[in-house]
């Protein structure tokens, strides 16, 4: 143990220490109450502080040897792959989590080692944790467990910028669409919010999974683009980048977490279709940054049939 942090850590277990909705008989609490509106998972929580924990490493190598494993899985088929983990909110709005600056800054040097670690395996990765820091009441909802129209736009943005330089999809430069402000209740209850969203002109081809574009992963994928209970359709991070590709792309977006059962649907299309893999050139995985720790479980998927092609 190094005990040089456990101050940090003691300190911040203290603080957000009183959940809003604890359930009866002691169950988990549905959200943790901040300041100016915020309210944040447990699971952020739990996440943020194992990222000041000494034995780090230790906890993220089950998530980043499989996600190595992936990546060589789609090398194989001569797909590229780009991981786009979605920085927690906690430790991006550090005021209205109540976070020390110490606590926040050693917090975010363990991002930013999980990251390092993920390139040091050839995963490529796209870091948006020092946009989303700059303004995380812009980026994300504070009462939902989502991005905001704000944060898709910036994620589609880097996502963009890294088909052009490693894939033949051409991104237009101004995907044709509008802004617009809507209320939603947040799935962390509360009053409900106003958020900014970019709704796309669309719609596009329906054809979606012949795509050579796969964006897999949780309901980041899903959120503001299926409806519902996820607020709204047109304005998700597949409308953002299907407007600038003139083409939706493939979605693969699963409710809960997105470690590996995103992974096994993907499977599940390959194995069902042996010319499905042949048409992509790209898989993009978006999921919870607290997936690193806090997932149902990482285990490798093998895409192709044992012993197929």
């Amino acid at each position: 143990m190094d005990y040089a942090r456990r101050p940090l850590i003691f300190c911040f277990s203290l603080l957000l220490a009183t959940p809003h909705g604890q359930a009866e008989g002691g169950a988990a609490p549905s959200a943790i109450e901040g300041s100016d509106g915020w309210r944040f998972l447990p699971s952020e929580k739990t996440f943020a502080g194992k990222l000041m924990a000494p034995d780090l490493t230790a906890q993220v190598t089950p998530a980043l040897d499989v996600i190595e494993d992936f990546r060589a899985q789609l090398a194989a088929e001569d797909i590229a792959l780009l991981v786009v983990p979605v920085p927690p909110r906690i430790i991006m709005a550090p005021d209205p989590a109540g976070l020390p600056a110490e606590a926040a800054a050693a917090m975010r040097a363990g991002w930013e080692n999980i990251l390092a670690d993920l390139r040091a395996r050839g995963v490529t990765v796209l870091d948006l944790a020092g946009d989303f820091a700059t303004a995380p009441a812009d980026f994300y909802c504070r009462r939902d467990t989502h991005w905001s129209g704000r944060g898709i736009e910036r994620a589609a943005e880097g996502i963009r910028a890294w088909l052009a330089e490693s894939t033949d999809l051409a991104a237009g430069a101004d995907p044709d669409g509008a802004w617009k402000k809507q209320e939603i209740q947040g799935d962390l209850g509360g009053d409900p919010e106003a958020v900014d969203l970019w709704f796309a002109a669309g719609p596009f081809a329906p054809d979606q999974r012949a795509h050579p574009l796969v964006l897999l992963g949780d309901s980041h994928v899903l959120v503001f683009h299926s409806g519902g209970d996820l607020h709204a359709a047109g304005a998700g991070l597949p409308d953002r980048l299907g407007a600038a590709l003139g083409s939706s792309p493939d979605v693969l977006g699963v409710r809960g977490s997105g470690a590996t059962s995103s992974r096994i649907a993907l499977a599940r299309r390959a194995r069902s279709d042996d010319a499905y893999l042949d048409a992509k050139q790209a898989v993009v995985w978006c999921f919870a940054g607290r997936e690193f720790t806090e997932s149902d479980g990482w285990k490798k998927v093998p895409l192709r049939k044992p012993g197929g092609g």
